[in-house]
């Protein structure tokens, strides 16, 4: 697959945009009825004194007037209809984006606030008065038959406002941008501070917090204030050369009417209010200029992720995998520190692997490497010799198991978090069956609602205990080929921990591969490998027998391992 920008994607609505195109071509030759009717009026009925003629004008041009109104409301409608197709086209790939960049610690949090951001503009006037601008020549062409002094006036304005356009973007584009920015940075931080509410109030940092948001929210206030400030004033300007133009216009055709002959009181009023049509446009986008901001900036951090879309070719349809691990020479990094430094080892199909080393040595990291969570800078992980980044994008983690360090519940039912958030109707027996396996089945029994229990958000509503065994259920659900749990015994007791060891010995009775990051020694003693990390580099691997044989030989388990628990494992 192709880096896909947000031209390409936004190309597919390009039908929307040709038929408003066309709406807004009849609407404003229908608008032209005003102008005409007040021509008509004053030079024809008025002399003539003919009600028949007045009738007759009123069903003609009020008829156009339905006209307008009817095009303009289903332009309204279809340019909405854009919006939603926009949605739709771009909330896969920039969510796909978002999940794929968190994990290269570069998350954009308000991906989905640009999109709605892109919607808003294309369902407001905004958007609209783009639609008007390009049949602003029409209209100076219709005041030229006029008179050419009239056209001059009106192009004349049309240039002076065009130069207030100007002017507003580079006054206060940046000042509009900057304030977003500011925002974003004080919504994010107040947002983190949301997530840590138990550590806040348990450390007393209520106060420290509160002022440090309340500093970041005061320099988005005064950026914004300074450019709602800044706009005002020009928006202001605008009207009131808006207002001056449509005074100079009906000054210049009373001058004609005196001094040229072919120049009627009609042509004034009509002149008078198509220079207006001519202009409102620009006066429209003068003030919507902060949407025209908000937008364009919205459309340049979607193309800039999507053009960095981390996707690859599709894979064809590919077998389950038997679990066959291989580590080529993977480096990973952070901006701040280098995580990995070359690791390479094999791990055949139904082996159990245990990763040790010191904190800060990479373990979690390397977990999340093995099952194309993140994706190292160089080398390359294969399961069954595929490059598990690539296939963890075509469905792979129907075939794996994960058990992350801290498990996160999504909200629902204790149900729906073992399925995987699939049907459950679907998948009732596997969702009972991983329970089971994973010892949680009773546990589960014993809340308000079974299996139907809601477990809150982040499974709030539940104990560190629970959290653990259901999260251990979902990583077993569907009897994946490989497993990965990375400190698995972190928030289970000793009868659990027993459960667990037994239930890794059955697994690797099954033949699942298994891979675990832990400290406890009790867990690694039925690993058949171990792989000790140092300093982000493999300080050993191999059998666990050989393993621990070196590490005794070395007279400190502690200088290779960087925990004196190790010893029990021998």
């Amino acid at each position: 697959m192709q880096p896909t920008t947000l031209r390409d994607l936004l190309s597919q609505c390009r039908q929307y945009f040709v038929y408003a195109g066309w709406f807004s071509l009849a609407i404003n030759m229908l608008l032209l009825s005003t102008p005409l009717f007040m021509l008509q009026v004053f030079d024809r009925v008025m002399h003539s004194r003919s009600n028949e003629t007045l009738v007759l004008l009123l069903l003609i041009f009020g008829f156009a007037l339905a006209g307008s109104s009817f095009l303009d409301m289903i332009r309204a409608r279809l340019l909405a209809r854009a919006g939603v197709a926009i949605q739709h086209l771009l909330r896969r790939p920039v969510v796909i984006n978002v999940l794929q960049l968190k994990q290269q610690g570069n998350l954009n949090a308000h991906a989905l606030d640009d999109i709605s951001v892109l919607e808003s503009f294309l369902s407001g006037h905004g958007i609209q008065a783009l639609f008007e601008i390009p049949w602003i020549p029409f209209y100076f062409l219709v005041l030229y038959a006029f008179h050419p002094i009239l056209c001059v006036v009106a192009v004349i304005g049309a240039l002076v406002l065009s130069g207030l356009t100007v002017y507003e973007e580079k006054a206060t584009a940046y000042k509009h941008a900057k304030g977003d920015d500011l925002q974003r940075k004080a919504s994010d931080y107040i947002g983190a501070a949301f997530r840590n509410g138990e550590t806040i109030r348990a450390l007393g940092m209520q106060n420290a917090l509160l002022a440090r948001w309340e500093r970041m929210h005061d320099l988005h206030l005064s950026g914004s204030v300074q450019a709602v400030d800044a706009s005002s004033g020009i928006y202001a300007t605008s009207k009131f050369i808006r207002n001056l133009l449509s005074i100079l216009q009906m000054a210049a055709a009373a001058a004609l009417i005196i001094n040229a002959e072919h120049v009627t009181p009609g042509i004034m009023v009509a002149s008078t209010i198509i220079m207006g049509r001519a202009v409102a446009p620009i006066t429209m986008v003068i003030g919507s200029w902060k949407y025209f901001v908000k937008a364009r900036k919205a459309y340049e951090r979607l193309n800039k992720m999507l053009e960095g879309e981390l996707g690859e070719e599709n894979l064809l349809e590919l077998p389950p995998p038997s679990g066959a691990l291989s580590v080529d020479r993977v480096f990973y990094s952070t901006r701040q520190q280098s995580i990995l430094r070359g690791i390479r080892f094999e791990v055949p199909a139904g082996e159990a692997l245990g990763i040790v080393g010191p904190s800060g040595s990479g373990k979690s990291t390397l977990a999340r490497l093995l099952l194309g969570i993140q994706r190292p800078d160089d080398g390359v992980v294969r399961l069954d010799g595929v490059d598990v980044w690539r296939w963890a994008n075509q469905g792979l983690g129907r075939y794996v198991g994960y058990l992350p360090q801290v498990v996160r519940l999504f909200p629902g039912t204790v149900a729906e978090n073992i399925a995987r958030l699939q049907d459950i109707q679907a998948c009732a027996e596997d969702v009972i069956a991983a329970a089971k396996l994973a010892r949680a089945h009773d546990m589960i029994l014993k809340l308000p609602k079974g299996y139907d229990s809601d477990v809150g958000e982040d499974g709030g509503f539940l104990s560190g205990g629970q959290r653990q065994q259901i999260g251990l259920a979902r990583a077993l659900f569907g009897n994946p080929c490989l497993l990965v749990l990375d400190e698995p015994n972190a928030n289970l007791d000793g009868e659990a921990e027993a459960h667990l060891r037994q239930l890794l010995r059955e697994l690797k009775q099954r033949g699942t591969s298994i891979v675990m990051v832990g400290h406890k020694p009790s867990l690694m003693s039925d690993m058949d490998k171990l792989l000790v990390l140092k300093e982000g580099r493999l300080a050993m691997f191999g059998p666990r027998g050989e393993i621990i044989g070196k590490i005794s030989s070395e007279g400190g388990e502690e200088s290779a391992v960087g925990t004196p628990a190790m010893q029990v494992v021998r």
